[in-house]
């Protein structure tokens, strides 16, 4: 690890070093790169400054904003070209006459290349990765390994994210990451629920290490921001999507849209009837009074979903400076499980007793989801205000019926249980934000949110007694829970010739009160807190670029973490939450350069956090004999690691995107006798390899490995998948016959290792083993070269 962390500061040294002799040297060029249909900004777009004889003088590229700058040039006349992937070429001449003189092109407004844009349609088949310096943007686009599946999919094909198999995901190792839906927090955003949205549906995700203070402040290890599409173009089109796989997997999803001057109608739409295989395994060997008594557990799980998910709504342009959208999205599912649970006890190396245990159960969650927005811009270039509202209901109920019997020595009834889990919430959210211009180079932001969440959760256990369900004493409670954060911002930006810096200021007020129905629980926490954050930026040429960033994050424990009482599943192992859990503190540093070359972007990066009062799990084994997994505050967490992300196209049948993230770690803390000291090494990989071998064709893989991770009682054992897929257009490219295989040789595996105080228990988890599945997708009334656009909202940008 060392090494790897020294052959990188050597890198980033080298690269630093670079200095010129400047004679002569006294104009500058400006301008602002737009997108002609939708005046949308053209980041990363090539500019090049050439010699009355072709030769390049000097080249950059322009920022998020298309703002593009060249500095210090001679006198003398010049030709500027301005280069973008899909759009036509613009060249013009520009005259610098004197010293000092600042020569404004304007705004520039590249037109579509409607030929290029066709080629790309036909062999551009898979996603774009964008290397960028304040963030990672995974575009979606035609990526055949996720098009027939759900946000989990996507998510797993992210760099620097990993996606558990039991759909937990991670930053760069770190579960500690905050996900949004179109820049807000969702109840969208939990595990199950982003399995229920169609890949489809999203246009990009951004991953978002070190976030500026615009964003919430929740998530130490960053953000990943989720965002939909909303289709832009002009009249009627839209697309359908169907799709049959094994194990059964049927799916029909479509989109359709509809713009004129003054309104824009979009609407996504998703109906799907899928099975589900699992197999968990767990060997557990525990010492009693001095004997050896070891438990072999094995469930099979048999899941089916029905799920219809849609979403629409509309864009009212009110006038050139004003428009408003309000959208309405909701996701319904219903799921039916069968588990079937054998556990075989030894003592001693004799078998003792053989149980089974067969579960049903029902689960129907409702998830609604009201947005509006109201944009406003000025004359004033740049200058926009905003207001955002959001308001989130929903609920889900959940019954699991156990019947348990023995088998041997005798064969016999053992018990008869029913549980019932309930959960209903309220979540509203109001946003707004300002940006204006101070100068040509500099500009403020300021904003304020204010976010409420209302949840009451509830449990209850019964057991037949004759003829009667009688309720098990500690398995019958109702918590409500009441979230409410205010917070506002400020931050500065400016850019002085090639250092360019952004300043920001974020505060947040945070009050949680947890109270169970029968009044035996109430708790109340509140806290304010300031969270600073700096980017700063160097232009070291014009193909290669240096940023630096830090900021102060938190950790706000979730409602399940709080939750004092545990839900009864399994007679072996139970969870139960924390309620005297505290917030945790994060500072993150991020040493970062950006190169971009004719093919390839290299993105190297050093990264470095600190968490005081981190949440960390730790396991004991009852008095009652079943094993208890609880949270605690630990002292502290360090995390220093390197991460290197590549997109390479060689050639144009070809391209390869790559992410490479190796860090160490260190925790220190202590729960009652139980050391919970750490520290380990790990790394992950991930790799993408598309194939274009002819028109219409594309073959993709990807590969995903993480390496073996150990903390103080539990060692994850290293893991790997492999994904394939191949499309081929049909209909004159107006079609798409797509195949593709997930978790190909089935090796997608959790294991792990938990060791305790005389107890070590060995887990295997397959959630779902290798799917395959067939699609057709067909695009209908749109026309050649028009691409989807997200919405103009600042919260979405």
């Amino acid at each position: 690890m060392k090494k790897i962390i020294l052959i990188i500061l050597t890198f980033l040294s080298i690269a630093t070093i670079r200095s010129q002799e400047i004679e002569n040297l006294s104009g500058e060029l400006l301008g602002k790169l737009l997108e002609a249909k939708t005046d949308l900004p053209l980041p990363y777009a090539s500019v090049v400054l050439k010699d009355s004889i072709g030769n390049i003088v000097e080249g950059v590229i322009t920022d998020e904003e298309g703002i593009f700058r060249i500095a210090e040039i001679e006198v003398g006349s010049f030709v500027v070209e301005i280069q973008y992937n899909g759009f036509q070429t613009f060249s013009t001449n520009a005259l610098i006459e004197r010293n000092r003189q600042a020569v404004d092109l304007g705004t520039i407004r590249l037109k579509e290349d409607a030929t290029q844009l066709n080629e790309v349609i036909v062999t551009g088949e898979t996603s774009q990765v964008s290397l960028r310096l304040d963030k990672k943007v995974f575009n979606v686009g035609k990526d055949i390994l996720v098009q027939s599946g759900s946000v989990t999919d996507v998510l797993g094909n992210v760099p620097s994210v990993s996606v558990s198999p039991s759909g937990g995901v991670s930053l760069r190792g770190n579960p500690n990451v905050t996900i949004l839906i179109n820049g807000r927090r969702s109840g969208l955003t939990s595990n199950q629920a982003l399995e229920q949205i169609p890949s489809d549906n999203v246009e990009r995700v951004e991953v978002i290490s070190n976030p500026s203070a615009r964003f919430d402040a929740s998530g130490s290890a960053g953000i990943i921001n989720i965002v939909l599409k909303k289709n832009k173009n002009e009249g009627l089109n839209g697309q359908v999507r169907l799709v049959t796989g094994i194990p059964t997997d049927l799916r029909v999803i479509g989109s359709l849209n509809y713009k004129t001057e003054k309104f824009n109608f979009f609407s996504n739409l998703g109906i799907r009837y899928t099975d589900y295989v699992g197999l968990y395994t767990t060997d557990q060997e525990t010492n009693v009074d001095g004997s050896l008594v070891t438990l072999n557990q094995r469930q099979d799980e048999d899941r089916h979903d029905d799920g219809q998910f849609f979403y629409f709504g509309t864009d009212y342009y009110i006038n050139d400076n004003n428009t408003i959208t309000a959208a309405f999205l909701r996701n319904e599912t219903k799921d039916g499980d069968e588990t079937d649970l054998n556990y075989n006890y030894s003592s001693s190396g004799i078998r003792d007793s053989t149980l089974f245990t067969f579960g049903t159960s029902k689960e129907r969650r409702s998830y609604n989801q009201l947005e509006m927005n109201y944009t406003k811009t000025f004359e004033k270039e740049g200058k926009k205000f905003t207001m955002d509202l959001q308001y989130d209901f929903w609920d889900s109920t959940k019954d699991f019926n156990i019947e348990t019997s023995q088998t041997f020595p005798t064969v016999q009834e053992i018990s008869n249980l029913r549980t019932t889990s309930d959960q209903k919430n309220n979540d509203f959210a109001l946003q707004s934000d300002f940006v204006t211009p101070l100068s040509e180079n500099s500009k403020l932001e300021l904003g304020m949110k204010y976010e409420k969440r209302l949840v009451k959760n509830g449990f209850l256990a019964e057991e037949l007694a004759g003829q009667d369900f009688q309720s098990i004493d500690g398995f019958n409670n109702d918590l409500d829970y009441d979230e409410q954060i205010l917070g506002a911002y400020t931050q500065y930006g400016n850019k002085i010739k090639k250092f360019s810096y952004l300043l920001g200021l974020r505060y947040e007020n945070t009050s949680v009160n947890i109270n169970d129905a029968l009044g035996n629980f109430n708790q109340t926490n509140s806290y304010g807190n300031l969270f600073p954050t700096i980017n700063l930026g160097f232009d070291l040429s014009e193909k290669t670029k240096l940023q630096g960033s830090y900021s102060k994050r938190i950790n706000r424990p979730s409602l399940w973490q709080l939750n004092p009482f545990s839900e009864l599943s399994d007679f072996n192992s139970r969870f139960s939450g924390n309620p005297n859990l505290q917030p945790s503190f994060s500072d993150t540093s991020e040493l970062a350069l950006l190169i971009t070359g004719e093919d390839f972007t290299l993105n190297p990066s050093i990264y470095y956090s600190f968490t005081n009062d981190n949440i960390d799990y730790y396991t004991i084994r009852s008095e009652e004999g079943f094993f208890l997994t609880s949270l605690t505050n630990i002292d502290s967490e360090s995390r220093l690691g390197v991460e290197i992300s590549l997109s390479y196209n060689p050639f144009k049948w070809l391209g390869i995107n790559g992410d490479i993230n190796a860090y160490t770690f260190e925790k220190k803390g202590q729960v009652e006798s139980i050391n919970l000291n750490a520290s380990n090494e790990t790394w992950r990989t991930s790799w993408s390899l598309n194939i274009k071998p002819k028109k219409g064709l594309n073959i993709q893989s990807r590969f995903n490995y993480s390496g073996r991770n150990q903390n103080a009682q539990t060692t994850t054992k290293s893991v790997s998948s492999l994904n394939l897929g191949i499309s081929k257009s049909v209909f004159k490219d107006k079609g798409s016959l797509i195949f593709n295989v997930s978790n190909v040789f089935n090796t997608n595996k959790y294991r792990e290792e938990i060791i305790g105080q005389n107890f070590v228990i060995d887990k295997l988890s397959n959630f779902n083993a290798a799917r395959w599945t067939l699609s057709f997708v067909y695009k209908f009334n749109k026309k050649e070269g028009e691409e989807s656009r997200e919405a103009k909202r600042s919260n979405r940008n």
